[in-house]
C-alpha cells in the first residue's frame, strides 16, 4: 500500500528504482526471517497447532510460501502502481489458474497434499521471476540505499494490524456460532455468508484501478478531480451494488437449493442481510482511499477496531437469542459503523458529494426490477441465468426512464460502445 501511494505519481526513474528495490529487499528480508523461524519451529507448530507432529514436513515446506507470497505481491503490485492493468491481470490469472491446474494434475497422479504446496511454490516462483524480468526491462536494476524506507514504514506500519482486526469483523462470528450452536450451523451460515458476500467482488475491479489513480491525481494537486472520482465511484458502485442486494434477496432460497441441499435452507434468510453488509463494506472501501491519500493511516486502525469491537459484542449478545440471523445482523451493523466512520473522515478532508437522488433512483429501479422476477420460477441454472438477464434489462430500462445518467454520461457510454 505504501508503494502504491508514494509511487503512483512518481516520474523520476531513479526515485522509482530506489523506492521499488528498497521495498522489495526489505520485504524479502523480513519474510525470510519469519520463514526461518517457522521452519525451525515446525515440529512445535505441527504439535500444538495441527495437533500432529508428523505434519511438520508440511509446515517446513509451507514456510517457503511466506517468502514467495510476500515478494510476489510486491512485484505484481508494481504493474498496478503504474496502471499496467493488463499485465497485472495476466500475472494474477496465471497465479490462480496455474496453481489450480498444476495442483489438479499432481493430485490425480497420486502426489497427495505435497502437490498443493509444491504447485504453489513453483507457480509463485516462476511468476516472481517473470514479473521481475519485466520490471528490469522497464526500470533496470539498482542496489538501493534505503533512503525513502522510513517514509514507507511510517505510512504502512499502521495498516499492518488491519488484516487481523478485519478478521474479527469478518470471521469471529463462525467461532461463536460453532461454540454456541454447533458445527452444523457453522456450515449453514458459512454457505449463506459466501453467497451474500459475492457483492464484494463488484468493488474489487473498481478499487484496483481507483486507488493508484487517486494517489497520482492528489499528488499532482488535482483535488477537484479526486473529489469527483470518489463521488462518481460511489454513485456507480450503488448502481451495481443496490440491485445486487435486491436480487440476492429475491433468489436467496433458489440459490441455496441449486448449489447446496435443503439442509442449508435455513441460511437463506442470512443471504440478503450479509449482502447488504457487503454493500456497505464496498462503500467503505471507496471512502477509505481518503485516509491513504492524506497519509493519516492510523485512522484505519481506529475505524477497523470500532467495527471489530461492535461485531464481537453484538455476536455475543445476538447469537444466543436469534441464532445465525443474529450473527448476520451483527455483521451488518458493524459494516454500517465502518462505512459511517469512513464517511466522517472523508468529508473532513475531502468534501465529497454523495448523490442521494441517484441512490434513490437505484433503489426505486431495483424495486421495479424484482416485480416481474417474482413470477419466474427458478428451478435450474438456466432459469436462474434467464432471471438474472431479465432483471438486468428491467433494471437498466428503469434507470434510463428515471434519467439516472446525465447527458454527458450518456455521451461517454455511446462513445465507449462505438469503440
Amino acid at each position: 500500500m505504501s508503494a502504491v501511494r508514494f509511487l503512483s505519481a512518481e516520474k523520476n526513474p531513479k526515485k522509482i528504482q530506489e523506492s521499488f528495490y528498497s521495498i522489495l529487499i526489505f520485504v524479502f528480508a523480513i519474510s525470510f526471517v519469519i520463514s526461518i523461524i517457522v521452519f525451525l519451529l515446525s515440529d512445535t507448530i505441527a504439535l500444538f497447532v495441527l495437533q500432529d507432529e508428523t505434519t511438520s514436513y508440511y509446515v517446513k515446506a509451507g514456510a517457503g510460501l511466506i517468502v514467495l507470497g510476500a515478494v510476489t505481491q510486491i512485484v505484481t503490485y508494481y504493474f498496478r502502481i503504474f496502471r499496467q492493468i493488463q499485465l497485472f491481470s495476466g500475472l494474477t490469472i496465471y497465479q490462480s489458474i496455474g496453481q489450480l491446474i498444476l495442483t489438479f494434475v499432481l493430485l490425480i497422479n497420486g502426489f497427495g497434499l505435497r502437490s498443493v504446496i509444491g504447485a504453489n511454490l513453483l507457480i509463485s516462483f516462476t511468476l516472481f521471476l517473470f514479473a521481475l524480468f519485466l520490471i528490469k526491462q522497464q526500470i533496470g536494476v539498482l542496489i538501493p540505499k534505503f533512503c525513502y524506507l522510513m517514509d514507507f514504514l511510517k505510512f504502512g506500519a499502521p495498516l499492518t494490524p488491519n488484516g487481523l482486526i478485519r478478521w474479527i469483523t469478518d470471521s469471529s462470528d463462525r467461532y461463536i456460532i460453532g461454540f454456541l450452536l454447533g458445527a452444523t450451523m457453522v456450515g449453514i451460515y458459512n454457505a449463506a455468508y459466501a453467497i451474500g458476500s459475492l457483492i464484494q467482488l463488484l468493488i474489487s475491479p473498481l478499487q484496483m484501478i481507483l486507488y493508484p489513480e487517486l494517489a497520482k491525481l492528489y499528488d499532482e494537486g488535482n483535488y477537484d478531480t479526486v473529489r469527483l472520482y470518489i463521488s462518481m465511484s460511489i454513485k456507480y458502485f450503488c448502481m451495481i451494488g443496490i440491485p445486487a442486494v435486491f436480487g440476492l434477496f429475491l433468489i436467496s432460497k433458489p440459490l441455496i437449493l441449486l448449489f447446496t441441499t435443503s439442509d442449508f435452507l435455513e441460511g437463506a434468510s442470512v443471504i440478503p442481510i450479509v449482502a447488504l453488509a457487503a454493500f456497505f463494506g464496498g462503500i467503505f472501501q471507496i471512502l477509505i482511499n481518503v485516509t491513504l491519500l492524506i497519509k493519516i493511516t492510523r485512522y484505519n486502525i481506529y475505524m477497523q477496531l470500532s467495527a471489530a469491537t461492535t461485531n464481537l459484542f453484538l455476536n455475543l449478545y445476538l447469537i444466543p437469542i436469534y441464532g445465525i440471523i443474529g450473527a448476520a445482523y451483527a455483521t451488518l451493523i458493524s459494516f454500517l459503523v465502518l462505512s459511517f466512520l469512513g464517511y466522517l473522515v472523508a468529508i473532513k478532508y475531502i468534501q465529497i458529494h454523495i448523490d442521494l437522488k441517484s441512490t434513490f433512483k437505484c433503489i426505486l429501479s431495483s424495486g421495479l426490477m424484482i416485480i416481474p422476477l417474482i413470477f419466474i420460477p427458478i428451478n435450474s441454472v438456466i432459469s436462474l441465468t434467464y432471471t438474472i438477464f431479465i432483471g438486468i434489462i428491467t433494471y437498466f430500462i428503469s434507470l434510463c426512464i428515471l434519467k439516472f445518467f446525465s447527458p454527458k454520461e450518456i455521451g461517454i457510454i455511446k462513445s465507449s460502445v462505438k469503440l
